[in-house]
């Protein structure tokens, strides 16, 4: 093949569709002359040069984190054990307290609810994380209880993240009599370094998300209705158990003067529905710690997902809208033919010469305007960041969901073979009673 046949193929493939004519000459290393390729060769560099392209991936540099007392520990757990209600004056409201331990390294603080929102807020200037609803003042004891759940799922998903707990700011919240509220956080990781990435395959999983969580959560909200509802229609039924029993036992206290038999009677059915209740407030209690507990903690997580995929959004229409803007000026440059207000990059000056970046639009738009393709970039690596942050951090809570789901769903299976063992037992014993009566 002809040298200019070489060149006609780098012309179409290269730089009529739009590929950085820099970055092919480094992917290409020195064999700059194309008298050393034969056409073949030429041809397979280029799909990989534009495969690689077309996957934009690149590492830049962050501050690095520094271990703290638990980055590398095993077996770490915290443990929302309990709360407690603390009376600060007699014209000041009640602060109720939740305390948390610290395993194996035994670190034990008290927390406020709105601690926890504080500690919420500065991870998420530079991290995902789960939601942590408002707090609603409420005399109820169970408030504090569905509350304490919530806020217990809320550490085991950031102390997974390595790189999250830590932070500073997550030993001083385990570990310090005092938190404070505003600390000044930093963005690092493990490894002083993080990636950027724009390709095809993550836009195609983000739309698909996006979607996703738009018709999750009312689905979601509608689970979470229905398992509360649940729990209601079980509570009203446990109540109509307590009063048959007391009924019943109302009954035996009647006939005293009556049959021995149906005294028995009496007794027997009082018995089964006191039992019966017994059952069912564990029956309650069980649903409430498992399903009702996570389908809660679910529809707080889509929150920070949505909020994340609008960023993303925000910052592709930034670099959209700057990159449109750019070309329009480039082409009204390219028009007037006035170079000297091109704002050259230099560095083309080897590879072309000035006649041929004046009569070639496709070179031209790459040489030009050096000032405005590094703010470009710029937009350009933003974009990749909260790209690939939001494909993780979407990757990493539906993976998170689906092992909490199936824990609290073995969970709920378990305790309700237990259950049906305490009413096989109970109609057993039932049985038993009623034969012997």
């Amino acid at each position: 093949m002809s040298l200019e046949q070489k060149q006609n193929l780098l012309v179409k493939e290269i730089i009529d569709k739009g590929f950085n004519i820099d970055n092919f000459q480094k992917f290409i290393d020195q064999r700059h002359d194309l008298e050393e390729w034969d056409y073949d060769e030429l041809v397979d560099v280029i799909k990989k040069f534009q495969d690689q392209q077309n996957d934009y991936f690149q590492v830049l540099k962050c501050n690095r984190t520094i271990p703290n007392a638990i980055s590398n520990l095993e077996n770490l757990t915290s443990t929302v054990v309990g709360y407690e209600k603390v009376q600060k004056g007699i014209f000041m409201s009640t602060y109720v307290y939740f305390k948390i331990e610290t395993k194996p390294i035994n670190w034990i603080v008290k927390r406020t609810y709105e601690e926890f929102i504080a500690l919420k807020n500065m991870l998420n200037k530079y991290y995902t994380v789960p939601n942590i609803p408002n707090q609603r003042k409420s005399p109820v004891e169970f408030t504090y209880i569905k509350q304490l759940r919530h806020l217990q799922m809320f550490l085991n998903f950031i102390l997974l993240d390595q790189e999250i707990r830590s932070l500073p700011v997550i030993q001083d919240f385990l570990s310090l009599d005092q938190f404070q509220h505003n600390q000044a956080i930093t963005f690092t990781t493990l490894n002083g370094d993080f990636g950027i990435r724009i390709n095809k395959p993550i836009a195609c999983f983000i739309k698909q998300s996006d979607y996703f969580l738009n018709n999750v959560q009312p689905l979601q909200k509608k689970a979470y209705k229905l398992v509360k509802q649940l729990m209601k229609h079980m509570q009203q039924q446990n109540q109509t158990l307590v009063q048959l029993s007391d009924v019943y036992k109302e009954l035996f206290k009647e006939s005293k003067a009556q049959n021995a038999r149906l005294k028995d009677s009496y007794i027997i059915a009082s018995h089964l529905f006191e039992q019966w209740s017994k059952i069912q407030t564990d029956n309650i209690k069980i649903l409430n710690e498992t399903i009702y507990a996570q389908q809660r903690f679910q529809f707080h997580q889509i929150t920070p997902l949505k909020d994340i995929l609008n960023q993303r959004e925000k910052h592709y229409c930034q670099l959209y809208e700057f990159s449109n803007k750019l070309k329009a000026k480039k082409e009204k440059l390219f028009q007037q033919g006035e170079i000297v207000k091109w704002d050259l990059d230099e560095s083309y000056l080897d590879s072309f010469k000035i006649e041929q970046i004046k009569s070639t639009p496709q070179i031209a738009f790459q040489c030009m305007c050096k000032t405005d393709n590094l703010h470009l970039q710029i937009l350009k690596n933003q974009f990749g960041q909260i790209n690939l942050r939001a494909y993780e951090a979407i990757d990493y809570v539906i993976k998170y969901a689906s092992l909490q789901i199936k824990e609290h769903l073995e969970k709920f299976a378990q305790s309700m073979m237990i259950t049906l063992n305490q009413y096989q037992k109970l109609w057993t014993d039932t049985l038993d009673n009623l034969a012997v009566s």
